[in-house]
């Protein structure tokens, strides 16, 4: 459902669209026009010009910073389109912006691609400004361009350092992804990266300056800092995905649970003597110490419905199983709990499709047979990927 145009959504004020994609100014970006304004206004006061012509010079910079936002994002956007992937939106906010788009079946060069245009098009206007400057007689017009140019000088230069969050870190990643084969691996280096680049962020902006005696002013401290926390933190989310996301490139079969799919009518005692006699063979998913079997119960047309959670069969005394049918102690599932993969598939993939349907259970089958391959759930992809995390940690 899109948001009309000037109208709030959770990502804030949508002002635009682009291609399709609704353009928000997020809810915190009015934070940073403020500190603009506060912190520039004097400095760009002049005498003659009166005391208000300090905080509007700071406005339109301010007016201007978010369009050279969107020029960024936009050129994110349309690569990302150009190179197939839906964009969901564009946001302007405090940190500057983000471009959100389906990147599930990206490759190393499209993720570079993707990134490197949005620093380029910071230098291209920084390039359109310094020619403007040339032509341009106006004072105040000549002050704002002075500004604009250097702060998408800065901005693209710096976001081309080679550490995540930054785009330069997303070029690392795709990098490090071509030659390992590992996506994975790719964050962590780019993150380790990152947390470097917060680190020397810090270094460059506060302690050097500090060493050498130059005065500095609370603004010019403080805002470093505050830049360099966000990108340790970007950093820092940036490794623990990828180790994620190397915990979770096993192929997907292997947590899959062993299922008989049976009709909802079947009562438990008609299964406990297929189970006993073979007639009901469970699906050839990986082998489970305490061989348990999952149940799924399907209606009159074989579609899975419903899951027999652990436990819930036992409970039915003897006498009463063969009179209970299994839609007695079927939890229903929702018509997306079945879930396609194809052999090549790996945990992540799963993960994504159940984390996108809020899925706790899901009966999986091979999209190209449609056969039924086994149940995966929560508990169990949960279980696997900590265990997995752990082992990684005392590495």
């Amino acid at each position: 459902m899109s948001t009309p145009a000037g109208r709030r959504s959770p990502h804030g004020w949508q002002i635009g669209s682009l291609a399709g994609s609704p353009v928000y100014l997020g809810r915190s970006w009015p934070v940073i026009a403020v500190v603009i304004v506060v912190v520039f206004g004097p400095n760009l006061a002049r005498p003659d010009r009166g005391p208000e012509y300090g905080y509007l010079a700071a406005a339109g910079y301010a007016l201007l910073l978010l369009l050279s936002v969107l020029v960024h994002e936009a050129a994110h956007a349309l690569a990302a389109r150009w190179r197939g992937h839906p964009v969901d939106r564009i946001v302007a906010d405090v940190w500057g912006g983000h471009t959100v788009y389906d990147a599930t079946r990206t490759s190393p060069g499209s993720t570079a691609l993707i990134a490197v245009v949005g620093p380029l098009a910071n230098l291209a206007l920084a390039g359109v400004g310094l020619l403007l400057q040339s032509v341009t007689t106006n004072d105040t017009a000549l002050l704002l361009l002075t500004i604009i140019t250097y702060a998408n000088l800065l901005v693209g230069l710096f976001n081309l350092l080679p550490g995540l969050p930054l785009d330069g870190g997303q070029i690392v990643s795709a990098l490090v992804w071509r030659v390992t084969g590992r996506r994975g691996a790719g964050f962590v280096v780019a993150g380790w990266l990152g947390r470097v680049v917060a680190l020397a962020t810090v270094a460059w902006f506060v302690v050097v300056p500090f060493v050498r005696g130059e005065p500095g002013d609370a603004f010019g401290m403080i805002f470093p800092i505050v830049i360099a926390a966000f990108l340790w933190q970007g950093a820092t989310g940036a490794i623990r995905a990828g180790r994620i996301h190397e915990a979770t490139a096993q192929p997907a079969a292997e947590v899959l649970e062993p299922l008989v799919v049976v009709a909802a009518t079947t009562t438990l005692a008609q299964v406990d003597e297929a189970l006993a006699s073979g007639a009901l063979r469970p699906t050839p998913a990986r082998q489970v110490p305490d061989g348990q079997v999952w149940l799924a119960t399907s209606d009159d047309r074989g579609w899975p419905v419903g899951v027999v959670e652990p436990g819930a069969t036992q409970a039915v005394p003897p006498e009463a199983r063969a009179r209970t049918a299994l839609s007695a102690v079927t939890v229903a599932q929702p018509g997306a709990w079945v879930v396609a993969l194809a052999p090549t598939d790996v945990l992540t993939d799963l993960i994504r499709v159940m984390s996108e349907r809020s899925l706790s259970y899901a009966v999986v089958v091979d999209s190209s047979t449609r056969s039924v391959l086994g149940l995966a759930t929560a508990e169990q992809i949960n279980a696997v990927v900590g265990a997995q995390l752990a082992r990684r940690g005392r590495r």
